[in-house]
């Protein structure tokens, strides 16, 4: 009985006189299996995400490449034909965006600004604002957005809506990314003006100047509007 617990002390011992490199071997040894399917399932979880990334943006790429061509063909030498063959392209190119128009991300986007461009040609306003709305709402937070928004706001407009004209060319003003933003605060003061809120307008005209662009032409429209409401009155 003495044997063994002098036994039992010594490996004890051996093992506080493992070295690092032996610890780790040993521990390798006893785990290799269950370090093996950790790794495999580690290997698997990246191939599946590079095939996934490779297959979206394959797929992205295709459904881009089929609304620039529905484009082409609506665009092609639109100069030149006449005012039946502009009608049948309009209905064949509304015709042929459909697959697309509910497609997320930026081929959703394009799809419907092609679509939203081409019921504005025929004057369908309606179908024009909805098309830009839902593009927008395809690239929240981007550029595009904004953009879609403005165009949007310009048919509610079409369509006398001018508070909802109002409240997406305030939004748009707001976007500091947006390179337009001087001409989203003069249509807003001038929805304002409009309305009777010369207050509101002012606003709004005094905001393009904010923005340190001394040679937009907004700007000098929004000081024009300015000195003529203060000539009238209407602002102090």
């Amino acid at each position: 009985m003495a044997d063994n617990v002098v036994k039992m002390k010594g490996s004890a011992a051996e093992k506080k006189n493992l070295s690092g490199e032996q610890k780790l071997g040993e521990f390798l040894s006893k785990n290799f299996k269950v370090l093996v399917a950790v790794l495999g399932a580690v290997i698997a979880v990246i191939v599946a995400y590079v095939v996934y990334f490779y297959v979206s943006t394959s797929l992205v790429r295709k459904g881009l490449d089929k609304v620039e061509v529905i484009e082409y063909s609506f665009t092609k030498d639109a100069s030149s034909i006449d005012a039946s063959e502009l009608v049948s392209r309009q209905e064949t190119a509304l015709k042929n965006l459909t697959p697309y128009l509910n497609k997320g991300g930026i081929v959703g986007a394009r799809a419907n600004m092609l679509a939203a461009d081409i019921y504005g040609q025929k004057k369908d306003w309606q179908a024009s604002k909805d098309a830009w709305l839902k593009a927008a709402s395809k690239r929240k937070g981007t550029y595009l957005e904004s953009l879609c928004n403005f165009n949007a706001a310009a048919a509610y407009e079409e369509l006398g809506q001018s508070q909802e004209a109002l409240a997406l060319y305030e939004k748009v003003s707001a976007d500091k990314n947006f390179v337009d933003r001087s001409r989203a605060y003069f249509n807003a003061g001038r929805l304002k003006e409009d309305a009777g809120d010369f207050e509101g307008a002012k606003v709004f005209y005094k905001a393009i100047g904010e923005l340190g662009n001394a040679n937009d032409s907004w700007n000098d429209l929004a000081k024009t509007r300015l000195i003529d409401l203060e000539n009238k009155g209407k602002i102090k």
